[in-house]
């Protein structure tokens, strides 16, 4: 299902991202408010191999049941990537985004403009095999009815088969009901 939906962002809100190894990083998924994403950091390192990324076969959701409301799965268009398309929606993620907009692509929600230049650069880095945790406040529904929401999400890499990066995981942790906030409080 194609959506051709554009999110809005808060302008006010405090967008960036850092990467997997910076003390930033790390003091954010030690945050005892922040243990699912952790858990999924384990959880994808434990299905590591040769310090590549897990094989996608490698991956049983029945091993994470606490974690799947949060989960995606994109499969990664292209190589090198130029699009990525939704696979699968977390429950949480639908209730929460107000859509469900798996069967889409992100070119089809989210333009390559300046604005969005940070969600744009997260896929493609974590398509080439970097980790890195968004910080971010968008509101994703049709009719403007609900607030922005804060939210951290950690995309990480996939192989189906080869050493190419062709799928990414994705843990989204909703900040509900507090304001914007820095990373040194994450």
């Amino acid at each position: 299902m194609n959506h051709f939906i554009l999110p809005t962002l808060h302008s006010a809100a405090h967008r960036s991202c850092v990467a997997f190894g910076t003390d930033a990083f790390d003091a954010a998924l030690a945050a005892s408010e922040h243990a699912n994403l952790r858990a999924f950091l384990d959880y994808w390192q434990s299905k590591q191999t040769d310090a590549r990324p897990p094989l996608r076969a490698a991956i049983d959701p029945t091993e994470i049941p606490t974690l799947l409301p949060n989960l995606l799965l994109i499969d990664v268009i292209g190589d090198p990537a130029y699009d990525f398309l939704y696979r699968l929606l977390g429950t949480s993620i639908v209730a929460v985004d107000g859509i469900d907009y798996s069967g889409s692509t992100l070119s089809q929600m989210v333009p390559r403009t300046d604005a969005y230049h940070l969600i744009w650069e997260h896929h493609l880095k974590a398509a080439a095999g970097a980790i890195e945790l968004r910080h971010d406040s968008l509101r994703w529904n049709r009719d403007n009815s609900r607030n922005h929401v804060d939210y951290l999400i950690l995309l990480l890499p996939l192989r189906r088969n080869s050493d190419s990066i062709d799928v990414l995981l994705g843990y989204i942790h909703y900040i509900m009901d507090d304001g914007p906030r820095s990373w040194s409080s994450l």
